[in-house]
């Protein structure tokens, strides 16, 4: 990448990140407001919204071993 696009290239992955956490806190929020019948079980939400971070962040990782592989694919073939 040239040297005066990386400027922009990290506020764009600084965006996209900030966008991500506040997303995958908004999700958390609702499913452990409607899994703890709010409030009235406490330890249940607390439980799905972990649950709930835990395969977000599982499907991240995913996401990025398959962009690794195919990167790697690529510049194998190259």
């Amino acid at each position: 990448m040239r040297q005066e696009d990386q400027g922009v290239a990290g506020s764009l992955v600084n965006t996209v990140v900030n966008y991500s956490i506040s997303m995958g806190l908004g999700f958390a929020g609702v499913v452990e407001y409607y899994v703890g019948n709010d409030g009235e079980n406490l330890l249940q939400g607390y439980r799905a919204a972990t649950y709930t971070g835990v395969g977000l962040a599982g499907l991240g990782s995913v996401i990025a071993s398959c962009f690794m592989i195919v990167t790697w694919r690529g510049s194998r073939k190259a």
